[in-house]
């Protein structure tokens, strides 16, 4: 897939809170029909990067540009195009969730009032619920409505469907990769739940304290991500990108250009299993 207009663009960030760098030197951009999936431990700076891109937090260095405006200077236009949902949504107490969204949507004029109505049925509210007795996942359903009935142009989700029920959330995160594409807008999602990143993002962005280790379209992962195994004494051939090691275990980028025959032992390995060679 082809992508063109740059949403949202990441310029050697950096970013640090006291003494502690959170982000450093991060780069990366998403365009029209993108859906990254961001993938770290807790305390990687997901969270920090996402509100850096809402212009929520001041970075220290670098440049953020969102829909072509500065992250910490956006003006109310690009705000009304932009859908985000926190890790812990937001309250609207003493409403029912009919008179919540009548009054979230008198905001935004592209409000599609179809597929409110689908979402509502397909996360199975009732629209004459009160906010405040909703369970976490139905608020979080709600939250995702809410950020996404408009047709942002980009989506910033915080793990997104960590309450909702396994059917649910898999329905939810398929929806999600064909609202991207039809809507042409940039999705930035973390979750910690490697199948979903698998099943619909287009590319992943991998982050190890504060650094992007990788930045690959998800497809490219099996071919030029394997892990090596190395004979004693054996050296790795010149040329490879060594992302962890773990004596003769080698995690290692760009595969696919370099001849590794002569090695021992290489395996392939899916989004999880990467996840946890680069963290052992």
């Amino acid at each position: 897939m082809e992508h063109s207009e740059v949403i949202l663009e990441f310029q050697q960030v950096d970013k640090r809170f006291d003494d502690q760098a959170v982000l450093t030197q991060l780069s990366f951009s998403l365009s029209a029909g993108m859906v990254v999936g961001l993938l770290g431990q807790n305390g990687a700076g997901k969270s920090t990067l996402m509100r850096a891109a809402l212009g929520i937090l001041e970075i220290d260095a670098g440049n953020i540009t969102t829909l072509g405006e500065t992250a910490t200077d956006l003006s109310i236009d690009a705000k009304a195009k932009i859908g985000y949902v926190p890790q812990q949504p937001f309250g609207y107490e003493g409403f029912t969730i009919a008179s919540a969204l009548e009054l979230h949507s008198s905001f935004y004029p592209q409000w599609d009032k179809a597929l409110e109505t689908d979402w509502l049925a397909r996360f199975g509210l009732d629209s004459k619920q009160q906010v405040q007795k909703l369970s976490v996942g139905q608020r979080q359903s709600l939250a995702l409505i809410m950020a996404m009935a408009y047709r942002p142009q980009l989506l910033i989700l915080d793990e997104p469907v960590a309450s909702l029920d396994p059917i649910v959330r898999r329905q939810f995160m398929g929806d999600l990769f064909e609202l991207a594409l039809e809507s042409g807008s940039a999705v930035l999602f973390s979750s910690h739940i490697t199948s979903d990143l698998e099943r619909v993002a287009s590319h992943v962005a991998l982050l190890k304290q504060g650094e992007l280790v990788l930045f690959k379209e998800i497809d490219a992962l099996r071919e030029e991500v394997v892990l090596v195994q190395l004979a004693d004494n054996q050296d790795l051939p010149e040329g490879l990108t060594v992302l962890n090691r773990n004596q003769q275990q080698v995690l290692v980028d760009n595969a696919d250009q370099i001849d590794i025959a002569g090695v021992v032992n290489t395996t392939s390995l899916n989004l999880e299993q990467l996840f946890m060679e680069l963290h052992r």
